[in-house]
């Protein structure tokens, strides 16, 4: 499993907002501090305002600042705000419309377990856990 390179971006951009609270950082800031392309980044930015993860502020001195606090912003939201759910294997999702394939795999003992510990991890690990360099 790889974390998709948007999420991954999107999770240093957070990063970057949650270790300077004191102003709203533009998206020019944000794109040269963590060297992600800026175009990227609105898109990035865009999404992570409508998952409530970052508030946008128009205008002169606009930019974005944190939705929620950054101990109720885990990767785990931020990943799943990028890329959907978060699954190991197609298996192991109980949303799965194709219950006769969900049936029939059965390495599923295995999968679900390491999925749960996986997004349990992730879970844990907040915005306010990580110091920045």
């Amino acid at each position: 499993m790889k974390v998709s390179t948007k999420a991954e971006h999107a999770i240093h951009a957070m990063l970057y907002v949650a270790a300077t609270p004191e102003h709203v950082c533009s998206i020019d800031e944000i794109a040269e501090q963590e060297s992600i392309p800026r175009e990227f980044l609105a898109k990035i930015l865009r999404e992570l305002v409508k998952k409530k993860l970052l508030k946008s502020f128009k205008g002169i001195y606009g930019g974005y600042r944190l939705g929620k606090l950054p101990q109720q912003i885990s990767f785990l939201n931020i990943i799943e705000a990028m890329d959907g759910p978060m699954l190991v294997v197609s298996c192991a999702d109980d949303r799965h419309k194709n219950k006769t394939k969900r049936k029939y795999c059965s390495a599923q003992v295995f999968w679900i377990p390491l999925q749960d510990r996986l997004k349990t991890t992730l879970n844990e690990m907040t915005l306010d856990k990580i110091k920045p360099a």
